[in-house]
C-alpha cells in the first residue's frame, strides 16, 4: 500500500474513532450511555429424583419444584428481572456478582403484578407473570432460587444495561467519552460557551435528564384523579451512589416497557436515598397521570417509589424529606389533604386485597401493601409512614375551579385552524383576567400551545393549528387561593386536503387522460374512483383502484372506450392520523 493509501486509511480510522468515541462526548447534552436490553433463559423447574437423594415436596396447592441455578448472560448488566408464563413462583430470591467479586446479599423481588396496570386498560393486554426488577450495580452473573408451582414455563431473565458497560468495547467507549467530556467541559468553562447552562438543578429531575429519550412511551398517557398517594420501594441487590440513581430509573423504565410490555415506567415519581426526585411516567408532573403502580387503584392515585430496598431499614433523612416535599406539592396541586382517610372503589385484580367494586378506605398517604398483596414498601419504610404524614403540608385549603373548552367545529380540513372557546369559573362564578393554557395531547402528555386571558365573562376564544387528529383542552394552573383545573379533552379530527386535476376535459375513445393530484398531509396511497353517467343520468362505477403517491403527489392516467361523461375523484381512507377525505369531482367526456 502506498503512502497516500495508508494516509487515507489512517484518516478514515481516525474519523470512525472520532464518531464513535469523541464526538458524542463533545456534545453539550448530558453524557448518557445508550441503554441495552438482552435476555437469557432462566433455570427451569427441576424434577427431583428419589434415587439422587432428592424428593418432590407436596403441598395442598400441588407439587412444588425447585428453580435454582446461576446464569451468565455474556454481557455486563445493571438490572435484572424474571418473567414466566403460567403457574406461580414462590420464595423467589436473587443475588448477583461481578467477575472475580463476591456475591451480593440475597434479595426477594416482589411480584410485579402487584403494581401492574389495571384490568381492562390498553397496557394490561401485555401483562404476564414476573418479578420486580433488581438493581444489580455492575454485575456479570445472577443466581436464582425459588419454588415453581402450577405449570410454570418459559422462564426468562431480562437484563438491562444503562451505564454503557455491557461489553468491553462499550466500557472502552465510556472511558474515552468520560475523559473527553471532562476535557470538553473544562474548555467550555474557560471560553464561556456554556454560560446559559442551568446553574442549579430542578426540584424534580425531568425525563430528559435521566435519558427519557431512551425509554419512549408506547402511547399517549391516560388521566384520572389523584385522591391519595401510594408509597413504594424498588429492589436493590447492591448499595448505590448518587451517580447511579438516574441509571436506576432508566433501567426500571426499560424493564417495565420492554419486558413487562407496559406503556411506560409504572411509577409517577421516584426518590433516591440522597433526596433527589425524578419524574416518572410521562404526562406532566402536575397531572393525574394514570400509572401502573397499584393494581386496581391506578386511576385514583399517584405512586411514588423510593429507590432501594427498605425491608429492614427505613428511608434516609434526606430521602424522607424529599418524599415529604414532593407529597406536599403534589397533594396540594390536587387539593388532597395529607391527613385523614379517603374511600375509593376497587378496580379488582389478581393481587388486589379487595374485590372489584368494593368501597375501600385508605390513608391519604398509604403503603403499597395496604392495597395489594405485597410486602412493598418494606417494613422499614412502612414504619415511617406516620412520620412522613406528619411532615407533609399541602398548604391551606383552596377554592375549586372548573375549566371548560369546546370546539366550534369538531372536524377541520388540513390547513385550517381549530377554533376553541374556553371558560373558567369558581363555584359557578366566572373568573375574569385569568391566564388559561391551551394544550394539545401528545405521546409525552399535554403540551401548552399558547396562553389566553379570560374576559369579563370568564371566557376566551382562540385558534390552534392542527395537522393531524388531536385532543385539545384548557388548563388553569391555579393560584394560592384557587385550585388548578383542566377541561375534559376535546377531540378535533383533521381531514386531509385532497385535490385533483385532469389534463383534458374531452378525449376520443381509448385515449388516455392525464390525472394529477395532491394529498396533504402526505400519504403513501390513495383511491382513484371513476364513475360513468348512463343515458338515464345515473352514475355507475367504471373503475376503482389504489394508487401510489410520491411525496403526497399523484401522477397517473385513466382511459375509457365507451362514449359518455365520466366523473373522477381521489380519496383517502381514515387512519390513525387523519379522517377520511376526498377531492371535488372532476369530469371529462369521451366521444
Amino acid at each position: 500500500m502506498g503512502r497516500i493509501g495508508a494516509t487515507a486509511l489512517a484518516t478514515a480510522a481516525l474519523a470512525v474513532l472520532f464518531a464513535l468515541f469523541v464526538a458524542p462526548a463533545m456534545s453539550k447534552r448530558p453524557l448518557v450511555a445508550d441503554p441495552v436490553d438482552f435476555e437469557a433463559a432462566a433455570p427451569t423447574p427441576q424434577v427431583l429424583s428419589p434415587r439422587a437423594g432428592g424428593r418432590t415436596v407436596l403441598r395442598a396447592g400441588g407439587v412444588r419444584l425447585p428453580v435454582r441455578g446461576v446464569v451468565r448472560p455474556g454481557k455486563r448488566f445493571n438490572l435484572v428481572g424474571l418473567r414466566w408464563r403460567g403457574g406461580s413462583l414462590t420464595a423467589l430470591k436473587m443475588r448477583v456478582r461481578r467477575d472475580g467479586g463476591a456475591w451480593s446479599r440475597w434479595v426477594e423481588p416482589p411480584n410485579d403484578s402487584d403494581h401492574g396496570p389495571d384490568a381492562g386498560t390498553r397496557e394490561s393486554r401485555h401483562a404476564q407473570h414476573g418479578a420486580d426488577p433488581v438493581w444489580a450495580g455492575e454485575a456479570d452473573e445472577v443466581e436464582v432460587s425459588g419454588w415453581a408451582r402450577h405449570g410454570v414455563r418459559d422462564l426468562r431473565l431480562h437484563f438491562v444495561n444503562t451505564t454503557g458497560t455491557a461489553t468491553r468495547l462499550d466500557r472502552l467507549r465510556r472511558t474515552v467519552r468520560s475523559a473527553v467530556a471532562g476535557f470538553a467541559g473544562a474548555i467550555r468553562a474557560v471560553v464561556g460557551a456554556d454560560a446559559q447552562a442551568q446553574s442549579t438543578p430542578p426540584a424534580i429531575v425531568p425525563r430528559a435528564a435521566w435519558a427519557g429519550d431512551g425509554c419512549p412511551p408506547r402511547a399517549a398517557p391516560s388521566y384520572g384523579e389523584v385522591k391519595l398517594a401510594f408509597v413504594h420501594h424498588t429492589v436493590s441487590a447492591n448499595d448505590y451512589g448518587p451517580e447511579d440513581s438516574a441509571a436506576m430509573v432508566l433501567g426500571i423504565c426499560r424493564y417495565h416497557r420492554n419486558s413487562n410490555g407496559w406503556n411506560d415506567i409504572g411509577y409517577n415519581f421516584l426518590v433516591d436515598r440522597y433526596g433527589t426526585v425524578f419524574e416518572g411516567r410521562a404526562g406532566g408532573i402536575a397531572e393525574a397521570v394514570v400509572g401502573a403502580q397499584a393494581q386496581g387503584y391506578n386511576s385514583q392515585s399517584t405512586g411514588i417509589a423510593s429507590l432501594g430496598t427498605f425491608s429492614t431499614e427505613g428511608q434516609t433523612d434526606a430521602g424522607l424529606r424529599a418524599l415529604a416535599t414532593l407529597l406536599s406539592w403534589k397533594l396540594g396541586v390536587h387539593g388532597v389533604p395529607a391527613q385523614g382517610q379517603v374511600s375509593v372503589t376497587s378496580g379488582g385484580g389478581s393481587t388486589n386485597r379487595y374485590p372489584g367494586g368494593a368501597r375501600v378506605t385508605f390513608d391519604r398517604i398509604a403503603g403499597h401493601r395496604d392495597a395489594n398483596a405485597t410486602a412493598c414498601p418494606g417494613d422499614g419504610l412502612y414504619a415511617q409512614l406516620d412520620q412522613l404524614r406528619a411532615m407533609v403540608n399541602p398548604g391551606p385549603p383552596r377554592a375549586a375551579t372548573a375549566a371548560t373548552a369546546g370546539a366550534a367545529r369538531r372536524n377541520v380540513v388540513y390547513g385550517q385552524k381549530a377554533v376553541l372557546k374556553v371558560g373558567l369559573t369558581a363555584g359557578g362564578t366566572p373568573l375574569a383576567g385569568k391566564k388559561v393554557d391551551v394544550q394539545m395531547l401528545g405521546r409525552l402528555g399535554w403540551r401548552t400551545q399558547h396562553t389566553v386571558s379570560t374576559n369579563g365573562a370568564g371566557t376566551a376564544e382562540t385558534s390552534v393549528r392542527v395537522s393531524t387528529n388531536r385532543s385539545l383542552r384548557a388548563r388553569y394552573a391555579g393560584e394560592p387561593a384557587l385550585l388548578p383545573s383542566s377541561s375534559p379533552a376535546v377531540p378535533v379530527g383533521v381531514r386531509s386536503r385532497v385535490t385533483l386535476a385532469l389534463g383534458a376535459t374531452a378525449v376520443q375513445p381509448g385515449r388516455a387522460v392525464r390525472v394529477t393530484g395532491t394529498v396533504r398531509p402526505r400519504k403513501a396511497t390513495a383511491v382513484l374512483t371513476v364513475k360513468r353517467r348512463t343515458s338515464t343520468g345515473r352514475l355507475v362505477l367504471a373503475s376503482r383502484r389504489t394508487v401510489r403517491l410520491r411525496s403526497g403527489r399523484l401522477r397517473t392516467a385513466v382511459r375509457a372506450k365507451r362514449p359518455a361523461l365520466y366523473r373522477v375523484r381521489l380519496s383517502t381512507r381514515r387512519d390513525a392520523r387523519n379522517l377520511a377525505a376526498r377531492s371535488a369531482a372532476v369530469a371529462f367526456r369521451v366521444g
